[in-house]
């Protein structure tokens, strides 16, 4: 019997810490996408500005030279673009944010800024596009900011958290 105890209290601890690890691992992995979307961002502002690239070849520019996580996401924005079925820019882009966005670790508040992002960028001219790209980017580079702050302490507690929340557990079962 309390070789059992012992098992199950090993692998609540362990289970536990896993959690508090996977959510930190999570918070790390968001402003690493983040500053991958920044680069992207920057990349089809330059193509727009100074290459006078059409949107669509930019984001294809882009989809054939990143080998990311948002390589699928700009590919399937230029593929439905291609297809002239009639759907506007900021409706490919929203169904490519909800359909190519789910295996990164951006937040629903991350997607739905990057939604509203898209249906500002869509029918504008060039110099309004540059604007709302320069605005993203600062949006952007305002949520790394905070969150690189914090991701130190968050993490740690993320970390202390689980392991503590396992011992509590434990101690409560026994």
């Amino acid at each position: 019997m309390i070789v059992m105890k012992t098992i199950g209290s090993i692998l609540v601890i362990t289970s536990s810490a896993g959690i508090g690890f996977f959510f930190s691992s999570e918070m790390k992995s968001r402003i690493e996408d983040l500053k991958e979307l920044r680069k992207l961002i920057v990349l089809l502002r330059g193509d727009i500005r100074y290459a006078n690239t059409p949107l669509p070849e930019a984001i294809h520019s882009i989809a054939r030279r990143h080998d990311g996580a948002f390589k699928q996401f700009f590919h399937f924005i230029y593929e439905k673009l291609s297809e002239l079925s009639g759907e506007t820019f900021s409706q490919v882009w929203k169904e490519a944010v909800e359909k190519e966005l789910c295996n990164t670790s951006l937040l629903k508040k991350d997607k739905l800024d990057l939604i509203q992002f898209g249906e500002n960028l869509g029918y504008l001219d060039k110099e309004m596009q540059m604007n709302t790209l320069d605005l993203y980017i600062s949006q952007i580079e305002d949520e790394i900011e905070d969150l690189s702050k914090n991701v130190k302490e968050k993490s740690y507690l993320f970390n202390s958290l689980g392991i503590m929340a396992g011992i509590f557990i434990t101690i409560v079962m026994i």
